[in-house]
Formats: structure tokens, sequence, C-alpha cells
């Protein structure tokens, strides 16, 4: 990982024992959803990660960690369902963020199958608690079931029947620290799923498609591009940086293509992220984004420009082995003319040599200019990263260049090449067979790589370039050759 970035997270909570792993799921049946609710700091995501057996939701003593909707597909002995962790909610403040969270819990009540209403254990029934039940009672009485969270003392059997005065039926005790009660509530839960699925609502179709990561700096307007993009407020967007903490996954279809969005927190240095705060987990699970995508989108601000932390982002991109497309957000407020968008492209692959072969785009996400052409460049990206060359065509190309251009003299070593083709793989891989390939020098492995990139239009692409040893003894080729192009001495 990029020193830049922050390190590995902490282990895990241990998976429950009889749920299976998540990527064996089936990916096309319609799951029931299950929701988690309650006010803040009760445990919500504690409890969501405790049910998927890894630490999928950041989780902090401070209140409000989680704001946006999470989904997460889980199991629990051989059912399948949708779990949606959900912002604290807090239904009688009127700030923009606390309402934006009660507007995001809402949506994933009203879509849910069943719903975990989660107290907290030791502070007794709370004016908020009331105010939620209250809520509950009203509209999903019968598919609400009561956990009170934290339920680890021995004093727990004593307190429990005092939350029967919230009116949602048996109280479940359970401590999502600990694991102890969860199995029991899930039976429950799933029975009650169940139940709200025969009656043809709370389910949804598991996310498939070009999984689509949106990065970049805080601030620079990604959840407000997810958002437009799904024609909806899925994500909680505000002028503050840092309002989105989690990597949040949103499926769409658009032309018939299915996409899936991650939105992401913005990443900042690592310099200024302590390990153990709040952001270091946003800055991991942003990180994870990265890794689990096909195509990420940079989102930069064009009114800010280009900075060095976008350029670190790029290159984590790049050595993650992941497409990429740059999109200049906020162009409606930028004084231009025809030529602005050519010339700003001209200028920033000039200063940045990594942005040469990279596609931009300009758009707005608040007025939603050019938005809807953003897929139809990313899956352009898509199409090339599999692009398959002709190894003959390839290999006579590479020869070529190297007698128009040859590698730098090396004293005492000559650099010859001998063979070169593309590997099987998710993204461009070439193979170059030479001698004495320790001593390729970098500046002629990016010439080489600029070739490919112009020749072969891998825009968008890490194009990546492996040179290896070939064995003269008999004139056969190393281990791992191949059988393909023949071998010749330039």
């Amino acid at each position: 990982m990029d020193a830049d970035f922050t390190a590995a997270s902490p282990e895990p909570p241990p998976p429950l024992q009889t749920q299976p792993a998540a990527d064996s799921l089936s990916p096309q049946a319609p799951l029931p959803v299950i929701s988690i609710v309650g006010r803040p700091n009760v445990g919500k995501s504690s409890l969501f990660n405790r049910i998927l057996g890894r630490r999928a939701a950041v989780v902090d003593d401070v209140a409000g960690v989680t704001r946006d909707r999470n989904y997460m597909r889980a199991a629990w002995n051989g059912v399948e369902f949708t779990l949606v962790d959900t912002g604290g909610l807090i239904p009688n403040l009127r700030e923009a963020i606390p309402e934006a969270i009660r507007e995001q819990v809402d949506i994933a009540v009203r879509e849910s199958a069943a719903v975990l209403f989660v107290v907290e254990m030791g502070t007794g029934v709370t004016d908020l608690d009331q105010i939620i039940a209250k809520r509950l009672r009203q509209a999903f009485s019968s598919k609400t079931v009561l956990v009170v969270n934290k339920a680890e003392s021995a004093r727990a059997a004593y307190e429990i029947p005092a939350y029967m005065q919230l009116g949602l039926g048996k109280p479940y005790a359970v401590s999502a620290l600990h694991g102890t009660g969860v199995g029991d509530l899930l039976e429950t839960a799933l029975e009650v799923a169940r139940k709200s699925v025969e009656e043809g609502c709370g389910t949804a179709v598991n996310a498939e498609g070009l999984r689509v990561a949106v990065v970049g700096r805080p601030n620079a307007g990604k959840s407000s591009l997810v958002n437009k993009l799904l024609k909806q407020n899925r994500m909680i967007v505000d002028s503050v940086p840092g309002t989105t903490r989690d990597a949040v996954d949103s499926p769409l279809e658009i032309g018939g293509r299915k996409i899936v969005l991650i939105d992401t927190a913005g990443l900042r240095k690592k310099a200024r992220v302590k390990k153990k705060d709040l952001e270091y987990y946003s800055n991991m699970r942003a990180l994870d984004s990265i890794d689990r995508c096909d195509v990420c989108v940079l989102v930069v601000d064009v009114s800010v420009g280009i900075g060095v932390q976008d350029m670190r982002i790029l290159r984590k991109i790049f050595e993650s082995r992941k497409g990429v497309v740059l999109a200049w957000n906020k162009w409606d407020i930028l004084p231009k003319d025809h030529k602005t968008f050519d010339n700003l492209v001209a200028d920033v692959r000039h200063e940045y040599q990594e942005l040469r072969n990279v596609p931009m785009i300009s758009l707005s996400a608040l007025t939603g200019q050019r938005v809807s052409s953003l897929m139809d460049v990313v899956f352009g990206v898509k199409e090339r990263m599999g692009r398959s060359v002709g190894g003959a065509d390839f290999e006579n190309k590479i020869f070529d260049w190297v007698r128009a251009h040859p590698h730098p003299v090396t004293p005492g070593k000559e650099v010859r090449f001998l063979g070169a083709k593309q590997i099987s793989a998710a993204f461009p891989l070439f193979r170059f067979f030479v001698t004495h390939n320790e001593l390729v020098a970098v500046s002629y492995e990016r010439f080489l790589s600029n070739k490919i990139y112009d020749t072969y239009d891998f825009a968008g692409c890490p194009v990546v370039l492996e040179f290896r040893p070939i064995a003269r003894g008999g004139g056969q080729k190393s281990e791992g050759q191949g059988d393909g192009g023949g071998e010749k001495d330039v």
C-alpha cells in the first residue's frame, strides 16, 4: 500500500460460526432487506459488523459516525438477506445533517422486510427511544424487532423487562461486542422478514454490474455526483468536508447496463489522519473500494485544481491495476469559453505525465451537465481493460521501436530485446524477454509504455510491463515465457 495512505485496519470481529462466506452467495435472487435503526451510539454498526463477521462499517465511540445507508449481503443458516446499517436517528432535531440522517433511515425502514430497533442496556429507556418507538409502532410495528444491545452483565435479565414499555413486543438481549444472543435475534428477524416478503414487500436484488468507485479529496463533490447518477438523495451531502464516512454501494442501470456505484470518504494525506481516529477507518474504506472496483472515477474540484493528494490517489489506482477516469466537477461555476476544457487538459497533462493517458470529462454534479456521459467514458475504459492485441503484430512493432530507439548503453552489459507478448490478465499486461532485465532503464520502460498507449489506445488503463530474463543455452526460452512470438535478437 502507498506509504502516503493509512495502514491496514484492525482485525474484524470473529464471524458467527454458522454463517457462510458472503462470496458463496447467489448474486441473482431477490433478498429480504433487514435494516438496523436506533438513536446514535447504541451499537448499530457493531451489530452490523457482528452479523457480517467483518469490520464493514466504521465504528467509534463518538455518536453519529454512520450517516449514509450501508448495504451488505449476509446469510444465517443458509438464508441469504441484505443487511442495512443506518445513521443514528435523531427525529426531534432539524439541523441539516441530523435531518438528512432521519431521511435516510426513513427510506431504509420503508424498503425493509424487517427492522432491528436497537436500544442500549445501562441507560434505560430514553426519551429518544420513546420517540423512535412511537414512529415505528405507528407504521412498522409488524416488522420491527426490539434489540437491547450491550447486555453483557449478569443484571441484564433483571433490566430487560423495562424495555417492554416501548410497545414493540419481546426485547432481545444481545451483545454485539461478544456475539451473545445474536443467533436467536437473527432467527426471529428472518421469520419476520419471511412474512413481509410473502406480503410482497422488503426485497432487493443483490447488486451486480460494473463496479465503479467514486474517489477523490474531501468535498470534491463525490456524493453529489452519485446522487445525481442515482436520481435520488442516496448519499448525504453537506458543504463540510468529511460528510461521507463509509464506502457505500448503490446499484443502478443506465441504458440496459448494470452498474454498482461505490461512494467513498474523501482521502486525505496520511500525516493528517491519526491512527484510531474516525477518519483513519474512513480512509481504509475508501482504499478498500479502489481494490474491489473495476474502474475509478477520480473527482476533482475544477475550482481548486489538481493537487498532490489527487496524484497520490491516482498512483494508488494504478498500483491496484484499476481503470480510471478523471472528472472535473463544478464545471458550472468556472468562467470559460470553447477552449477552456482543451487548454485545461493540455496544461495538466504537460505538468503531470501520469495524466497523459487518463481520459477526462468536465461535468457538474449540481446541474447534471454531462453527468449522463460519464458512464459512457467509464464503460469505454472497461472495454479497453480487456483489449487483446495481436501476438505477431505486437512483437514486430516492439522490434521496430527498439531498432528506431535503442535502449541506453549500459557499461559492460548490453540490454537486448529477444521477444515480447501480451499476457492474459484483468488489465493490459505485457511481458518482454531481455538480456540483463535488471538493467532496463525506467525511462525506457516509460518509452515503451507510451508507445503501447499511443498505438493501441489503452486510455484510462494501467499498462503494466514485465521484463524477464531468457536462457540462451540451446536457444530455448526461459520458463514462463510461453509460446508467443519467435525469438529474435535486437
